[in-house]
């Protein structure tokens, strides 16, 4: 095998890998990777990482070298022998790491230098090794599984030149390699955990933004509270409910907005650019997430009906009710600088609007139920005061026809009564006790039947006034209703 060259074929000689820890005594090759297996973070990996190659290679000093950027890096893990320099959390900038370097060691590069004064490297990277008392090193990448470059696993000899043998180079790589693929396996768990995190975190705002919108009662309270919760869970500028007129011509229903922000609640809107097409598309679910209005390919009159109320980003979904049909749309505003819609944003607030919409329909639903409802009430009641002033009506005519009994009683008592007097009054003799005492029984009964007659009358009277109160209760609920 040739030294000092940029490039380095490894062969896989496991026999020698072997003989390599026979020979150390210190670990096999099975434990160091079940060891590093075990650790749970990406620092305790890289430090397991460095103390191994350390321990079997017998060299004095590992690191590993995180890459910042093409010509700055970081060194973020060592195992060192006393009395030579620590380089731990030392920030190096090599501007002789160029580009195509990164390209090289994504490619699985392997660099072996048994001396740095006869490598041929650049004078500026000599000098970076002296820095640190390198006098030999093998470097190998520290690639993840999908091949892009984390950083290099670096071996030092600093008492003296060293020639690399073939096995502990191919020691070095297994360990780079396995402790990558740890490291990937890590960062793929902790992707995977964020995202449930976040998915459990948006189905529980869900939730809640579901259950507020379902307690109110009237479609003026479902959307204001749609609108508040939505801006407090995106924290967006503003919230509106855009309410579809026809065909270009809407109104803002409900907003939530920040206090320094105009208020823009029920502002018409005639937008000649929401042609019908869109309409269809609404109603059919669309969504869309505009990050930058000047930067959407939008038509003239809507970039500038959306300046004019200071939006630089929207969200909007549609919010679809009875029978299908768009209500209008809901619309998250970033009005202060631009922002970058998430996918789970816009997937959340799509299904705020399902919900919305089915809110709208309940209370829709429940108002038409408790007119019906208050009418069949009005239509009892109704009935009853028919049914009552019917009663009345014929007490009335009762009254009436016993009124007219006694009176018409009082008025034949009161012809005879005339008719005695009149004898009386034509005669020239005092009359006898008989006739005295048939007056005295006319008298009597015409006294007895203006009694009845009062009696009637007074009747009468309560019952007109009954039923009057009935049909001026009648009128006031006809009034209310």
């Amino acid at each position: 095998m040739t030294r000092n060259q940029d490039s380095l074929e490894i062969a896989n000689n496991s026999s020698e890998t072997r003989n390599l820890f026979n020979k150390s005594r210190l670990y096999s090759l099975t434990n160091v990777i079940q060891t590093i297996r075990g650790k749970t973070t990406e620092r305790e990996i890289l430090q397991l990482c460095v103390a191994q190659v350390y321990e079997v290679l017998k060299c004095d000093r590992v690191v590993v070298y995180s890459l910042l950027s093409e010509s700055q890096g970081k060194i973020i893990a060592e195992a060192l022998t006393p009395g030579f320099s620590p380089t731990i959390d030392s920030i190096i900038k090599d501007p002789c790491f160029e580009a195509r370097y990164v390209d090289l060691y994504q490619k699985g590069r392997v660099r072996v230098i048994d001396n740095i004064y006869e490598a041929g490297m650049s004078p500026c990277y000599v000098e970076n090794l002296e820095k640190i008392e390198v006098k030999a090193n093998l470097v190998v990448p520290l690639n993840y599984t999908d091949n892009s470059l984390f950083g290099l696993l670096v071996t030092h000899q600093c008492s003296a030149f060293r020639q690399w043998e073939l096995a502990e180079v191919n020691f070095a790589i297994q360990i780079a390699g396995w402790a990558m693929e740890q490291i990937s396996y890590l960062k793929k768990y902790a992707r995977l955990q964020t995202q449930l995190d976040q998915t459990v975190e948006w189905q529980n705002s869900l939730q809640k933004i579901t259950h507020d919108i379902h307690r109110v009662n009237n479609c003026d309270d479902v959307l204001q509270v749609t609108v508040d919760r939505v801006r407090e869970i995106l924290q967006c500028d503003r919230t509106v409910i855009y309410g579809l007129y026809d065909k270009i011509v809407g109104k803002i229903v409900a907003e939530s907005t920040l206090p320094s922000l105009k208020p823009i609640k029920e502002r018409i809107i005639k937008d000649p650019c929401f042609e019908y097409r869109f309409i269809d598309k609404y109603r059919q679910g669309r969504t869309r997430a505009i990050n930058n209005i000047y930067q959407a390919d939008l038509t003239t009159c809507y970039v500038e009906n959306l300046e004019k109320i200071s939006v630089k980003s929207n969200l909007v979904v549609p919010i679809n009710w009875q029978n299908g049909e768009l209500f209008g749309l809901l619309v998250a505003h970033e009005c202060f600088e631009f922002r970058k819609w998430q996918d789970q944003e816009s997937n959340w607030l799509q299904k705020v609007g399902v919900q919305t919409g089915l809110a709208l329909s309940r209370s829709r639903l429940e108002a038409e139920l408790s007119n019906l409802k208050s009418s069949k009430n009005s239509l009892k009641a109704a009935r009853e005061i028919i049914k009552f002033t019917k009663i009345k009506t014929q007490k009335i005519g009762e009254s009436l026809q016993n009124f007219n009994q006694v009176l018409s009683e009082v008025n034949n008592l009161n012809r005879i009564l005339n008719k005695e007097v009149a004898l009386i009054a034509q005669s020239d003799f005092k009359p006898e006790k008989k006739e005295i005492k048939v007056m005295q029984i006319l008298a009597k009964k015409m006294t007895v039947n203006v009694v009845k007659l009062k009696k009637y009358l007074d009747l009468y009277q309560t019952h007109v006034n009954h039923m009057k109160d009935i049909l001026d209760e009648a009128v006031i609920r006809k009034l209310s209703n």
